[in-house]
């Protein structure tokens, strides 16, 4: 445990912090890069892209900072206020929703530094990715059995 007690080695909140949570808050709050979102969105008090939180999340991608976006937009947490062209397309603004909230900011204020460490900490370490799993193995020596077959066709003369 870190965080006096808040969060897991995982950046994850413990069992018991999760239980005094509304149930709507709960997988919201549960992951560091999350709780960052949130407080990228409550620090500047205004709406942002998903483009402009990437620049405040230093080693984090665009699409997972956008994964975790479209989970908080799922738990009602953050909300659409427009969109915007953007190279890809539309992009969306977004803003909070729990901004009032006092267990929001309280758990946002407490898990700041262990979630900073815990971003710089993971920051290098990049998964093999979905395509890992595709791969073709590498193709392995063959034995050949040449001897056998002189044997064989040694044993016909």
């Amino acid at each position: 445990m870190r965080g006096g007690g808040l969060t897991a080695d995982d950046g994850r909140l413990d069992d018991d912090v999760l239980a005094s949570l509304e149930i709507a808050l709960q997988d919201a709050l549960n992951h560091p890069t999350r709780r960052d979102i949130l407080r990228a969105l409550h620090e500047e008090q205004c709406s942002r892209s998903v483009t402009e939180i990437v620049g405040d999340l230093a080693p984090l991608k665009r699409s997972e900072v956008a994964y975790h976006a479209q989970v908080l937009k799922d738990s009602e947490c953050v909300g659409v206020e427009g969109s915007r062209p953007a190279p890809g397309g539309r992009e969306q603004i977004l803003a909070s929703l729990v901004t009032a909230s006092a267990q929001v900011q309280l758990i946002l204020r407490a898990t700041r530094h262990t979630d900073q460490t815990h971003r710089r900490r993971t920051g290098g370490v990049r998964s093999p990715g979905l395509m890992a799993m595709f791969r073709v193995p590498r193709p392995t020596h063959s034995v050949r059995l040449l001897r056998r077959r002189r044997r064989a066709s040694g044993e016909g003369r």
